[in-house]
C-alpha cells in the first residue's frame, strides 16, 4: 500500500514538472510562417498585473495616433497579463527580458445585466480587442530599425474570438509613443500595481 502510494506521489509530481515544462515553453513569442505574431495559448492563466477603464490620450499628444483617436470616446477595460517567464526574471532584475509578452484584452463596459439585479457599477462585458506588446530581438519580421518591441492587434470576432495570429504595427504607430510616454523600457508600468511596485522611485 504505502509502495503504492509512493508511485502515485511520484507519478503526480512528474506530471506537474511536465507541465510546467510545457507551460514555460508557451510563453515565448511563436510567429506563423509569414511573421504575423501567432496568440499565445491559455495566456489568461499568465501573471495578472493591473487593469484600468477608459483611460484615453490627450488630444494633440504624440500618443494620440489615429487608431488611438477612435477609441478615445468609448469606455473599456484594459485587462493586461505577462507572461510567467519574464515577470520572474522582471521581478528579480527589473528588466523585461528578451523576450517578454504583455497581452492587453479589451472589454466593453457594461452597466446592465440580462437578469437585472444591477442598480449601478460597470462590470466586463463583450471582448472587443486582443493587443500584444512583445519585445523579441529574433522576431522575424524585425524592422531596419532595429527596434526590440513590436505591437499587435488582433481582431476579434462577432463571438468575441481574437484571431489567430496578426502582423506588426509599424514602428511610427506605437512604439515611438511607448518609448515617449511608458514609465519603464516602453511598457506603461505606472499603469499597473503589480509591475509598478518593482521599480524603484
Amino acid at each position: 500500500m504505502v509502495a503504492r502510494a509512493l508511485a502515485i506521489q511520484i507519478g503526480i509530481a512528474s506530471l506537474l514538472i511536465g507541465m510546467a515544462g510545457s507551460a514555460t515553453a508557451q510563453t515565448a513569442p511563436t510567429y506563423d510562417a509569414s511573421g504575423n505574431l501567432v496568440l499565445p495559448p491559455s495566456y489568461e492563466n499568465w501573471v495578472f498585473v493591473g487593469s484600468n477603464l477608459g483611460l484615453a490620450y490627450k488630444s494633440g499628444a504624440a500618443a494620440m495616433t489615429a487608431l488611438e483617436a477612435t477609441r478615445a470616446d468609448s469606455q473599456v477595460f484594459h485587462n493586461i497579463y505577462i507572461d510567467p517567464t519574464a515577470y520572474a526574471a522582471f521581478v528579480k532584475t527589473g528588466v523585461f527580458p528578451d523576450p517578454t509578452i504583455l497581452i492587453m484584452e479589451n472589454y466593453a463596459a457594461e452597466d446592465k445585466d440580462s437578469g437585472g439585479v444591477l442598480n449601478g457599477g460597470t462590470y466586463n462585458g463583450n471582448r472587443v480587442r486582443v493587443e500584444a506588446a512583445v519585445k523579441d530581438s529574433h522576431r522575424p519580421t524585425r524592422p531596419d530599425s532595429k527596434e526590440v518591441w513590436a505591437y499587435y492587434s488582433f481582431s476579434v470576432n462577432a463571438a468575441g474570438q481574437p484571431a489567430p495570429a496578426t502582423s506588426a504595427f509599424p514602428d511610427a504607430a506605437c512604439y515611438s509613443c511607448h518609448k515617449l510616454h511608458a514609465g519603464h523600457d516602453n511598457v506603461w508600468v505606472q499603469f499597473y500595481p503589480q509591475l509598478r511596485r518593482w521599480i524603484q522611485p
